[in-house]
């Protein structure tokens, strides 16, 4: 890691020494995206100086591969995908700045969005609503964690245990 920042640092000034560190740093704990990195930089550093470094910081960690606005989305839809929807998860890469084209390449391999809510549906609740106060709470718990609503629909009404 050493001998990364070494070769990463040549040729910058100090502000923009600090900034690499703070990246540096920031990139071993998790991947980030490139907006989202430069939102949490801009926001911890204090001097306006180290502040205008943080693009040509950036763009030498994209350059050297650490810093990976597609890899950072595989990643995140890998780890979200088993306990969200296929709507929450593109609402939070849009929140962390991910431009729409790499979510959607990201999603695109994701599992079947129905077993999966389903299967999240049986742990959570396992048999199907008989008021319609307990039918909205279990719809509302599906629907919260980005799952399409005639997904929910289907799984709610009970519509499986009839067709099975």
């Amino acid at each position: 890691m050493e001998r990364t920042r070494e070769l990463l640092a040549t040729g910058l000034g100090d502000g923009a020494k600090q900034v690499l560190r703070r990246a540096l740093a920031a990139l071993a704990r998790r991947d980030y995206g490139r907006v989202e990195l430069e939102r949490k930089l801009q926001r911890d550093l204090h001097s306006p100086d180290q502040c205008s470094e943080v693009p040509t910081v950036l763009d030498r960690l994209q350059a050297k591969g650490l810093l990976s606005d597609e890899r950072m989305a595989q990643g995140f839809v890998r780890t979200r995908a088993a306990r969200y929807g296929r709507l929450r998860i593109e609402q939070e890469l849009q929140r962390r700045g991910l431009e729409r084209t790499i979510i959607a390449e990201a999603l695109t391999p994701a599992p079947d969005e129905f077993t999966m809510a389903q299967a999240l549906w049986q742990r959570k609740f396992g048999q199907i609503p008989t008021t319609t106060k307990e039918r909205a709470r279990q719809s509302r718990y599906l629907i919260a964690r980005g799952f399409d609503p005639s997904i929910v629909a289907r799984i709610v009404s009970g519509a499986l245990a009839r067709e099975a």
